[in-house]
Formats: structure tokens, C-alpha cells, sequence
């Protein structure tokens, strides 16, 4: 007969207080000061440049990354109310995406693509020059 095998600690901890699976984000990261005392920033690159704010009510499970695991450490957290997290970032994406594009596409290349494009052949005044060096006098 075969041995029984012993439960793992996660499911009990992640599935304890109704919380379903569903709900439930595994992050892999950094764990920083928060903003305020009840929540915290998990960076989730090592450069430490993209976060975002947890809220500590959020955090159903959390484990240390060893060194021997990963050279650089870390933690992994289990989030729930997932939606509100991922549905925040996907808005902040959009966003930043929106701007940067807004930015690309105010060179003047594009603007003479545009003017192609739409049928608009009015060339661009020729002979104005604007300085590159910002000195004013030798016309560059």
C-alpha cells in the first residue's frame, strides 16, 4: 500500500478564508517601504524601477527567496483582489503608452509622412534654419 503524503503548508495557507484561486496573484520581487503604514512597494525588477503600492490586508502569503535559490534574493507574494491590481497597472501602461506616443509622433519626420499620406503635399518652408548648438549666432 502506498504511503500517504503529507499536505503542503501553501494550499492551506492560500486557500484558508474562502479566498479562491481565481482571485489569487503570485508575484516574484522586492519588498519596500510603502507609502503609508499599512501597505508596502514591491518592485518587480531589480533595478528597482517598476512598483507598485500593496496594501498588507492584500498579502495572503509571502516567501523569502534564499540566496541559494537566487543570487540576488527577493520574495514571493500571494495577492488577493488580483483585478484591482492588474486592471491598476494594465490603466497605468495605457497611459504611459498614450504619451509616449503622443511624443514620437510630433517630430517633423511624421508630420511630413502624415501630410503624404493624407494628400497634403505642402512642402515645409525651405531655408529656415533652426540653430542646433542653441548658441544663436552661427546658424547650425
Amino acid at each position: 500500500m502506498a504511503k500517504k503524503l503529507a499536505l503542503d503548508e501553501l494550499p492551506k495557507r492560500l486557500l484558508k478564508n474562502d479566498a479562491t484561486v481565481e482571485d489569487l496573484l503570485m508575484v516574484y520581487g522586492f519588498v519596500g517601504e510603502g507609502t503609508e503604514e499599512d501597505n508596502i512597494t514591491f518592485y518587480l525588477d531589480p533595478a528597482l524601477k517598476t512598483s507598485f503600492i500593496v496594501k498588507d490586508e492584500d498579502i495572503v502569503h509571502h516567501v523569502k527567496v534564499t540566496k541559494s535559490q537566487n543570487p540576488i534574493g527577493g520574495t514571493v507574494i500571494w495577492i488577493k483582489n488580483a483585478a484591482s491590481y492588474t486592471q491598476g497597472n494594465q490603466a497605468q501602461n495605457q497611459a504611459q503608452t498614450q504619451q509616449n506616443a503622443a511624443q514620437f509622433f510630433q517630430g517633423d519626420i511624421y508630420q511630413q509622412y502624415a501630410n503624404t499620406v493624407q494628400g497634403n503635399t505642402v512642402p515645409k518652408p525651405q531655408g529656415v534654419r533652426i540653430p542646433v548648438c542653441g548658441c544663436g549666432k552661427c546658424g547650425q
